[in-house]
C-alpha cells in the first residue's frame, strides 16, 4: 500500500489517528506527488489552525503549512541539526501509526490483490479507506494505551527507531 498519511500528533505520545490520506497512486509515484492530492495540500485550512503545520521530508514543496527537514549543505549547520533531529521524532510517530494500522489489518501488508481493471483499482482503494476508518474507530473505542505502545516498541526496536530518525547519516536531509 502506498499512501501518504497525515497524523494527528498533538502531545506525545501520538494518538495514532489518521486524519488525512491519499491513495490510488502507483507504487512508483513519489510521496510528494501523492501528498498533492490530500486535503492537507489542497485545502490546508480544513486541517490546520493558527500556526499548525505538517512536517515533511526535504522533497516536498514548502509553503506556510509544510516545513521540511534541511538539505545539505544547510543540514550541516548546528541549529539545523537540532531542528531536524527534533522533528525526526514525528517520523517515528508516523512509523508507529503505520505499524499499528498494518498490525490490525494484515491484509494491507502488500495488499495482495489483482488489479486488472479500473474497477479493481477502485475496489482496492475502497478496501484501504474502510481499513483507515476502522483503524480510527478502534482507537476511539479502545484508545491507545501503554500496552499498545509497548507492543509497537517490541515490533519496532531501537535499531529501527534510529534508522527512522535518520540520525545514522544516510538521509540526505539530516
Amino acid at each position: 500500500m502506498d499512501a501518504d498519511l497525515l497524523l494527528q500528533i498533538g502531545n506525545a505520545p501520538s494518538t495514532l489517528r489518521i486524519v488525512d490520506y491519499s491513495h490510488g497512486h502507483t507504487g512508483s509515484a513519489h510521496d510528494a506527488s501523492a501528498f498533492e492530492s490530500t486535503a492537507a495540500f489542497l485545502h490546508p485550512n480544513w486541517l490546520f489552525e493558527g500556526k499548525e503545520f505538517a512536517w515533511t521530508d526535504s522533497a516536498y514543496t514548502l509553503d506556510s503549512r509544510t516545513i521540511a527537514v534541511h538539505k545539505k549543505p544547510a543540514s550541516l549547520l548546528p541549529e539545523n541539526i537540532i531542528f531536524d533531529n527534533m522533528v525526526s521524532h514525528l517520523h517515528i510517530h508516523s512509523e508507529h501509526c503505520m505499524g499499528a494500522f498494518k498490525g490490525c489489518f494484515q491484509c494491507l501488508r502488500g495488499l495482495q490483490v489483482n488489479i486488472d481493471t479500473a474497477e479493481d483499482h477502485i475496489e482496492a482503494c475502497r478496501w484501504m479507506t474502510v481499513a483507515i476508518i476502522l483503524h480510527n474507530l478502534v482507537i476511539d473505542v479502545e484508545g491507545i494505551g501503554a500496552d499498545a505502545l509497548a507492543n509497537l516498541q517490541l515490533e519496532h526496536p531501537n535499531a529501527a527507531e534510529l534508522q527512522d530518525t535518520g540520525i545514522h547519516g544516510e538521509d540526505e536531509g539530516l
